[in-house]
């Protein structure tokens, strides 16, 4: 046993230096985002309002979209920000140990590092056991940094074991999805299915929780509840709510957290010891033996590499807009009786109170729509910039060097990937608009009712983004081409883009800061008829500015990469 551990220690010190930029990235903007929303959060709503938001909540919708409700009676600022933060962080370090588990293992048999490293006298176990000490070493960092930062923006019920017991969950998540990670990097032939794979379970936990969780309200007419909670019991995002931060503090999901990960880790141990290097127990299907016709040309090959998640994202897009569509009905009375939520739907309290309960109501629905179309832009931003990244991504393969080394420019090949880019940004917002505005339809006539969007002003709404989304695409072929090694940066600015998109309509940002978001200069469209709420006005000159930000950009970046040498590191 001694022997397949061998010089583990010095493989996790490689990895720590590895991972001393992209990790502490992650974390930081973890921390940061949880922090900033602590006082601002306890800010905006008072007690009064957040009983009142305690009863909007305690529906099967919003209970399968964050999760149950704890502490309901009381709702303290603490049990408010555990329901509504919980489940978001966790899934974010979920996504971030799921890159860094992969990264280090399949990525690197993958790209050959791995047997480079077997080659010396290294144990057989030594590299995935080095990249489970690794999670766990960034998971703890996490989860005291996450506590402590916490624990210091001094927010009213929120003590010390609270903040600690939420970073801990947070960080015993991460480590499960790392482990999860790991048995899939052995089941997979390749670093693609690997992370296929292990977001699919990430969804699927996510999807049982909601069921389980939204079950809990179930009662059947004769007063039996019907609920399946236990389906939240098998996910660890339900799991990680059953503690119940800031109200209860139990632990004992945290501990069991804790075993799932062990156990989970030890099949992939298992599984890593008895497979081939490089190989996998799923076999990778075998290609074609001629290419088809439309990857004879650059593009068609570009597209090609990207097809499969452009494919993905636009149904991800659609099914989140149709999401929100599902349940346009019942958006009134969720946020109706709290000026906090009108506030944020665009209705202000003097608006609210002169208007009839029919207006109210579509002044709502209006909001929403604007709201949901700011939102799902951010997400938007993801598979463009993944597009937009792609070229770096071959290139630091070695990839690269085979499509250029025919009579193929370098212009011609950064153009191949960007046009793609700037496409999938019209695409994206297509995909949401529609999926909002036809399942809306879909349900408001099974209701007998109209539907509340017009078709037209949805479309000009989404539409509206294109110049923000063209401007972190245009930033990112800037960091292509004259800092490759730091393409990473980019990642951060989307962080930022949605921690100011997020937060600045609580007032605690400075408005210099805000402006500096390519969001927060899009004019609010609206997206019905009502006559009650005004759009903001389009200046044409403002979206033509933006525009030729991200053309500058965009060009800027073409004239780094034909100049500088390919990296493939």
């Amino acid at each position: 046993m001694r022997e397949n551990f061998a010089h583990t220690g010095r493989l996790v010190r490689f990895m720590l230096r590895r991972e001393r930029i992209v990790s502490t990235i992650w974390i930081v903007s973890i921390v940061l985002f949880s922090v900033a929303l602590a006082p601002g959060m306890a800010g905006l709503f008072d007690a009064d309002a957040r009983q009142q938001f305690a009863e909007v909540y305690n529906n099967p919708v919003m209970v399968g979209m964050l999760g149950p409700i704890y502490g309901a009676d009381n709702y303290t600022a603490g049990a408010m920000y555990g329901g509504m933060m919980l489940l978001w962080i966790s899934l974010t370090a979920a996504i971030m140990n799921v890159f860094i588990v992969a990264r280090h293992t399949r990525a690197d048999e993958e790209r050959w590092r791995a047997e480079v490293v077997r080659s010396l006298p290294v144990g057989r176990l030594a590299n995935i056991n080095a990249a489970m000490i690794l999670a766990l070493i960034l998971n703890f960092i996490l989860a005291v940094t996450l506590g402590l930062g916490v624990f210091a923006a001094q927010v009213e019920s929120m003590d010390f074991i609270s903040c600690m017991l939420y970073g801990m969950v947070t960080g015993a998540v991460g480590l499960v999805f790392a482990a999860i990670t790991a048995v899939f990097c052995q089941l997979s032939s390749n670093t693609g299915s690997a992370m296929g794979l292990s977001f699919l379970s990430l969804g699927v936990c996510y999807m049982l929780r909601a069921a389980g969780d939204a079950s809990m309200m179930n009662t059947s007419n004769d007063g039996v509840n019907k609920s399946n909670e236990f389906l939240s019991y098998i996910s660890p995002l339900g799991l990680a709510q059953r503690s119940k931060v800031f109200v209860e503090n139990d632990f004992v999901p945290l501990i069991f957290l804790i075993i799932t990960a062990i156990l989970i880790s030890l099949l992939a141990f298992k599984l890593n010891s008895v497979r081939d290097l490089g190989q996998g127990f799923i076999p990778a299907r075998p290609g074609r033996k001629t290419a088809l016709p439309a990857m004879l040309s650059p593009f068609g090959f570009s597209f090609r590499l990207l097809s499969t998640m452009i494919l993905v994202w636009v149904i991800v897009m659609f099914s989140l807009g149709a999401s929100y569509g599902s349940v346009i009905g019942d958006v009134p009375g969720f946020v109706s009786e709290s000026p906090e939520y009108l506030m944020l739907m665009g209705v202000s309290e003097e608006m609210a109170e002169h208007a009839s309960d029919e207006v109210k109501a579509e002044m709502i629905v209006d909001g929403f729509g604007t709201f949901v179309t700011s939102m799902m832009t951010l997400i938007a931003m993801i598979p463009l910039l993944m597009a937009a990244l792609k070229l770096r991504s071959e290139e630091k393969e070695g990839r690269a060097e085979n499509i250029l080394s025919r009579s193929v420019s370098k212009t011609k090949y950064l153009c191949c990937f960007t046009t793609i880019a700037f496409a999938l940004s019209a695409i994206m917002q297509l995909a949401t608009l529609l999926g909002l505005y036809y399942v809306t339809d879909a349900v408001t006539s099974a209701n007998g009712v109209s539907n509340p969007f017009v078709l037209e002003k949805v479309f000009k709404a989404s539409m509206a983004y294109l110049p923000a989304l063209w401007i972190i695409i245009g930033f990112a072929v800037l960091l292509v081409g004259f800092f490759p090694k730091a393409t990473g940066v980019i990642w951060g600015f989307y962080g930022f883009i949605c921690f100011t998109t997020l937060v600045g309509g609580m007032g605690i940002l400075p408005n210099w800061l805000e402006k500096i978001s390519p969001m927060a200069h899009i004019p609010i469209i609206r997206v019905t008829d009502l006559a009650h709420l005004q759009s903001d006005e389009v200046s044409i000159l403002s979206l033509a500015v933006m525009s030729g930000i991200a053309l500058l950009l965009t060009t800027i970046g073409f004239i780094g990469y034909s100049r500088r040498d390919l990296l493939t590191h």
